[in-house]
């Protein structure tokens, strides 16, 4: 094959896969047009499924939280087992956390990475060998600030979609006042 007719066979094939890719896209944006916006009940189950999402992310935190909390407490032959368990429950956490991430806003996001974060470095901060001492406190409300984010997304979210809003506590005192 000449130079030539090498070049227009490569010229037509080119040309016809850019009309393939033309029409391709074209009927990508018609179809993506031509869907319509989910109604109310695909809406709740979007909500429905998200707080089951974040539910389900904040599980293993309440259980590393355990475990810290009752860590001074544990004799040290008890340790092995709970820092074993510990690092696993932190896996499922940093498997779970890509859900929330998928579902979440950019607060549900930041506060469920530095959830992670604070799991992380409290896990790796558990020590064989520390003396003896009381229970923990410290740790209980660890998933506040995550689950106060969520809480705050999914309202905003049940407000744009179905024009609920949650009642403050200004106007449920008002509802119940009898004056």
């Amino acid at each position: 094959m000449d130079a030539t007719t090498a070049f227009i066979a490569a010229f037509a094939v080119t040309a016809a896969g850019g009309a393939v890719a033309h029409f391709v896209v074209r009927a990508g944006a018609t179809a993506a047009r031509e869907q319509r916006v989910p109604d109310g009940a695909a809406w709740r189950q979007i909500h429905q499924r998200r707080a089951q999402s974040y539910a389900e992310f904040v599980e293993p935190v309440d259980q590393i939280g355990h475990i810290l909390e009752t860590w001074p407490a544990l004799p040290p032959a008890a340790r092995q087992p709970q820092r074993k368990a510990a690092y696993e429950r932190l896996q499922t956490l940093g498997h779970r956390q890509g859900a929330v991430i998928l579902d979440g806003g950019p607060d549900v996001q930041a506060a469920a990475r530095q959830l992670v974060d604070a799991c992380e470095r409290l896990v790796r901060g558990l020590d064989l060998y520390a003396p003896p001492g009381p229970v923990d406190t410290s740790v209980h409300g660890l998933s506040m600030p995550f689950l106060t984010a969520c809480r705050e997304y999914l309202d905003a979210e049940s407000e744009r979609h179905f024009g609920l809003r949650r009642p403050t506590g200004r106007s449920l005192f008002a509802r119940l006042s009898t004056r």
